[in-house]
């Protein structure tokens, strides 16, 4: 036997070792995936209920939130209307106030004055 059949024995035996360990390493990686893939498989069965309710939920949140809103926008035509017959009515008194008061002036005046007269009228007529 000479070096170079030796060699190529011992690389014989050490690529039968190689490939004795990349199959035990294959098998290795293949059961590690397969374990992966079962715990993957496990999460996705608790997350689609999961995703399932929240779905649902957010259909009850945005149902909520456009009857909170449809109620607002009542109570806000309600408020408006109530600030415009509430500015009705305060213009009116106040058209009302202005119309007394500059009707009711000079008939104040008049009789001021008629009181103002009479009283000068019987101090007069007490000093003769």
């Amino acid at each position: 036997m000479n070096v170079i059949e030796t060699l190529t024995i011992v690389l014989l035996i050490s690529t039968s070792m190689l490939c004795i360990a990349l199959i035990y390493f294959l098998y290795k990686i293949n059961k590690s995936v397969h374990s992966i893939s079962l715990n993957i498989q496990g999460v996705s069965i608790k997350l689609i209920p999961l995703v399932e309710s929240t779905l649902d939920l957010s259909k009850r949140i945005t149902h909520i939130t456009n009857g909170i809103e449809s109620q607002l926008q009542i109570s806000k035509s309600i408020i408006i209307d109530i600030r415009d017959r509430v500015d009705k009515y305060l213009n009116a008194e106040a058209i009302i106030r202005t119309g007394i008061v500059d009707a009711a002036m000079p008939i104040v005046k008049n009789i001021n004055a008629i009181g103002i007269g009479l009283n000068s009228f019987w101090r007069k007529f007490k000093n003769k």
